[in-house]
């Protein structure tokens, strides 16, 4: 009996040429100045909103449409007219965005959300806050973080791109299946091995702590694959396959946004107390 031989890959075009507009779109953004990284996240929260709508309601009309579009960029302008600024109240409503990830995580293991019944306040805590809670940040901190910025999508890519890759390889075992039966153990493992691999490879690059960029690396791993999962379930749930059509190969903003809206909250965390 012969051996077994490895799967064959295919590459999927329209995923790649997308994926590689995506990255210009966005170093484009991050080389511009970091406003100019703000207020794409800001058409980021407004696309995906839009996408929501489209994921919970029946009918779509227009009007309806372009509210789940101000939903998705309503805290930003409520944070900007309240005049927050980044003391204690954008710190507090940081921990609330984390909170309310936490519990989505948590859900994974238990029962189905009524999304539909909670459908706008969940488009702007699920979605529109993280994007418009880092926008904010962007726009009116002091920081100059465009590297790490470009780091962190790196190792977001980096992990998406080789869970599709070891997974179509050498995937066997289901991840997660009842709530994403094309997710493997294998193909996480892999995501993981190589985003702990290029987050080594910054640290070489910019001279920083080894250990500092592995950490990070893994926790882009692990929170940016639970969610993928939570977006997963809200699909399965909603009973849509692709959240929309608007990137070929990737489906839409929902898809392929998705790692890194949960992972906001606790980057930006991260950063607000690392600053002091």
């Amino acid at each position: 009996m012969g051996a077994k031989t490895p799967k064959k890959i295919t590459f999927n075009y329209p995923r790649i040429i997308t994926a590689f507009l995506l990255v210009v779109a966005i170093v484009g953004a991050i080389a511009l100045g970091k406003i100019y990284i703000g207020v794409l996240l800001l058409i980021v929260g407004a696309i995906g909103a839009r996408e929501l709508c489209y994921a919970f309601e029946k009918k779509k009309p227009i009007w309806l449409i372009l509210i789940y579009m101000m939903l998705g960029v309503l805290p930003f302008f409520a944070m900007y007219f309240l005049n927050l600024g980044l003391g204690s109240g954008y710190n507090y409503t940081l921990i609330a965005s984390a909170a309310i990830m936490l519990l989505l995580i948590i859900n994974l293991w238990f029962g189905k959300i009524n999304y539909a019944k909670i459908r706008f306040p969940f488009t702007i805590v699920y979605w529109a806050l993280p994007f418009n809670l880092a926008s904010y940040f962007l726009m009116f901190g002091e920081e100059d973080c465009k590297l790490e910025i470009m780091a962190v999508i790196i190792l977001i890519w980096t992990g998406d791109t080789m869970a599709y890759f070891t997974g179509k390889t050498f995937g066997k075992n289901k991840l997660f299946a009842r709530v994403s039966p094309g997710k493997t153990i294998e193909g996480s493992l892999g995501a993981g091995f190589f985003s702990v691999l290029v987050g080594l490879g910054i640290a070489f690059s910019l001279k920083e702590s080894y250990f500092n960029w592995a950490v990070l690396a893994i926790l882009v791993w692990v929170f940016g694959t639970l969610g993928d999962l939570v977006e997963s379930k809200l699909k399965r749930v909603q009973n849509v396959k692709d959240s929309g059509s608007i990137l070929p190969g990737h489906g839409g903003f929902l898809d392929r946004f998705d790692s890194l809206v949960l992972l906001i909250p606790f980057l930006l965390l991260l950063e607000y107390y690392i600053q002091g």
